[in-house]
């Protein structure tokens, strides 16, 4: 309740925030003035109309329908399809996005699947601090990292699958990333070069 207004030209200013998240689209503000009390259907002051009292704003919002930008090294390097790497690398991912406002704050967003030699079936990795470790992005710049660090024991060709998206579902792209790369854990010389 407000204190009633004087004569003219006297003014109420009011003001509300409300989250547009999840209400893209076309929408509407309904603003009423002496609303009626739902538990006894009586309108705090008497009137002879009520139809004067309400209004309604309607309103766009605009929905994030940009991708988010997924960035993925082994120790720091970006590998081609079937390179060799470390049995024992760190693959950092990065997923980066445009919009200020939702932050990549969640591990839902990043799935990390690994295919190990010999088999045709992904393994979903579990989040734990030591082995796949989330970093949740802080806005404005809202950039997330994960740390996945794993030992891969057996050497043969590996396939790394991941499925990166935004909070407003976004997928970083049309196909999960996904690359093939070797593990060779005895020493070797695999590349000579003048």
């Amino acid at each position: 309740k407000y204190k009633p207004l004087l004569k003219s030209p006297d003014t109420l200013l009011l003001s509300a925030q409300y989250p547009t998240e999840g209400i893209a689209g076309n929408n509407s503000l309904w603003i009423e003035a002496n609303p009626m009390d739902t538990a006894t259907d009586i309108y705090d002051q008497p009137e002879q109309y009520h139809f004067n009292n309400i209004a309604e704003l309607p309103f766009y919002v605009v929905g994030d329908g940009k991708n988010p930008l997924l960035d993925v090294t082994f120790d720091g390097i970006h590998i081609l399809d079937g390179d060799i790497v470390s049995a024992k690398p760190q693959i950092i991912l990065q997923l980066s996005d445009d919009n200020k406002f939702l932050a990549l704050d969640t591990n839902s967003l990043l799935q990390v699947y690994i295919t190990p030699p010999g088999t045709t079936l992904p393994i979903l990795i579990n989040y734990d601090q030591n082995l796949l470790r989330f970093i949740p992005a802080e806005l404005p710049e809202n950039k997330a990292m994960v740390e996945y660090n794993p030992t891969f024991d057996e050497d043969g060709i590996y396939e790394l699958r991941i499925q990166a998206q935004d909070v407003s579902k976004n997928s970083s792209g049309d196909l999960d990333y996904t690359i093939t790369f070797e593990v060779i854990n005895k020493s070797t010389i695999t590349e000579v070069f003048n």
